[in-house]
């Protein structure tokens, strides 16, 4: 009975909390209404960023992040082409994939934007999965987080840590957890946060829709996702994670419908690039390789459609998986007869050489596509990767501080450091170790690599410099309170 109602009131709390935690980029970055003094009054713009990214700090260290160049590529692309399309200016978003098969998205302060790969495993067209992050991509746009705090009287800053804090527990598979820091945060106001989460999640349904449709996109494909999500609870009993934190109504679908209805619907069409993702995690999500393997073999017909060329691809990864290398090999020259401008097709490949350890054509492959792609996220990654593996570290040192620049992410960081510790250079190791560290949580343990880096610098004036200003940074960061 107890762990009953503890469930019971763990799924109001997600319900009055997650979507309250929509976050906006720094101010200068929006082109928004001015929300008064009272907001700046609980956080202003600079601080509400600051927070979302030390709340994503918290998350990498007690949530599976997925680690996979190419749909991270995939779904870096997706979310800024509907950014852009979107009220945001120059949104500066962190994109996180959580590894669980699990269908979910969020949105919190500091323009975070998570998906589970389980989005892509149940969406049935892409144009479902955009309507989620056009939803997310609203809850920011429209700063729902300072404006449901700025009208509360009862919240204060710590409050707000606790929140975040404990929607990162409950996202890492520890709802109960989760559920315990988020009452002792909240308090009674359980049935007006609810209000006002149902308030903003109609708002983002209407601003997310016509992101849909400013990007040329079907807007029905929020209500058709919605509607799918909702009849699947009822037969199953057991709601999706999405809906947990997305209360679904069918007063929301019905309303959903009717608004989709007053916007213009473009001819439908299909993104192959969808359906490679889908089954590419697929063949990844599936219990063991033999499983997937067999899974795929089954459906694959050697058709050129899209469709079957994705499963053909499924198949190659699948293959890759089970060291089949000789059916993946195949099966990758085969699509690439079909469709030679697909470049996934060139990376995954590459991705079947590196693990085959034929590093020098992972590198030509990778290279092949630079050249068609200049710096493609999953292509820089697997050619840093092989030229590592060939211990040709400086080539791969320029590769991945071009893309640091561009692009920074944990895959790019722990290939960095992996240099440095190669090459012995003490002092960038330890920098690199320690922006691993402050970067997944472990901010003392990062701070104190930097003290190492500091010391193992004296003798060269910029790196010291750098090394010390970045210190002090992590040092500010890591103490501020909210």
């Amino acid at each position: 009975m107890l762990k009953r109602a503890l469930h019971s009131l763990l799924l109001s709390t997600l319900l009055v909390t997650s979507l309250l935690l929509a976050s906006p980029a720094p101010l200068k970055a929006q082109n928004l209404p001015d929300l008064g003094d009272a907001s700046s009054a609980i956080l202003t713009p600079e601080q509400e960023y600051r927070l979302g990214r030390a709340w994503l700090r918290g998350l990498r260290s007690q949530v599976a992040l997925l680690d996979d160049p190419l749909v991270q590529d995939y779904v870096d692309h997706l979310v800024y082409r509907l950014a852009s399309y979107s009220d945001l200016q120059e949104p500066d978003l962190a994109i996180v994939i959580v590894n669980s098969r699990e269908i979910n998205a969020f949105a919190v302060p500091g323009g975070v934007i998570g998906l589970n790969a389980g989005l892509f495993l149940h969406a049935q067209s892409e144009d479902e999965v955009a309507a989620v992050i056009a939803h997310e991509i609203a809850h920011v746009s429209q700063r729902h987080f300072t404006r449901r705090y700025a009208d509360s009287k009862r919240v204060n800053r710590a409050m707000l840590a606790g929140i975040l804090a404990s929607l990162a527990v409950a996202i890492a598979g520890d709802p109960e957890a989760g559920m315990a820091g988020m009452v002792a945060s909240q308090a009674g106001a359980i049935q007006a946060q609810l209000a006002y989460s149902r308030h903003h999640e109609r708002e983002a349904d209407r601003v997310g829709m016509q992101t849909l449709a400013n990007a040329g996109m079907d807007p029905y494909a929020m209500p058709a996702f919605f509607e799918r999500l909702l009849r699947n609870q009822q037969f199953s009993g057991k709601p999706p994670e999405f809906v947990l934190t997305h209360p679904i109504t069918e007063t929301r679908v019905a309303d959903s419908k009717s608004r989709a209805q007053s916007m213009p619907r473009p001819p439908l069409k299909q993104s192959p690039e969808f359906f490679l993702i889908k089954y590419r995690l697929q063949a990844l999500y599936m219990r063991d390789a033999n499983e997937a393997l067999s899974t795929f073999k089954k459906q694959y017909h050697e058709g050129s459609s899209y469709i079957q060329q994705a499963l053909g691809f499924g198949l190659a990864i699948a293959a890759i998986r089970a060291k089949d290398f000789s059916l993946a090999d195949n099966t990758l020259a085969r699509l690439q007869e079909q469709n030679p401008d697909q470049i996934w097709y060139t990376l995954a490949l590459a991705e079947s050489m590196e693990q085959q350890k034929r590093h020098q054509e992972a590198v030509s492959l990778s290279k092949k596509v630079l050249d068609i792609s200049p710096g493609h996220y999953g292509a820089s990654i697997i050619l840093a990767r092989n030229l590592v593996a060939q211990n040709e570290l400086d080539e791969a040192r320029a590769l991945l501080e071009r893309l640091q620049w561009r692009h920074p992410t944990l895959a790019s960081h722990r290939l960095l450091a992996k240099i440095w510790t190669d090459k012995k250079d003490k002092a960038r190791s330890h920098l690199a170790h320690g922006e691993i560290f402050f970067a997944t949580g472990q901010e003392q343990k990062g701070i104190q690599q930097l003290r190492y880096a500091l010391k193992y610098s004296e003798d060269n004036f910029a790196l010291y410099s750098q090394i010390k200003a970045r210190l002090a940074e992590m040092e500010t960061l890591a103490n501020e309170k909210f």
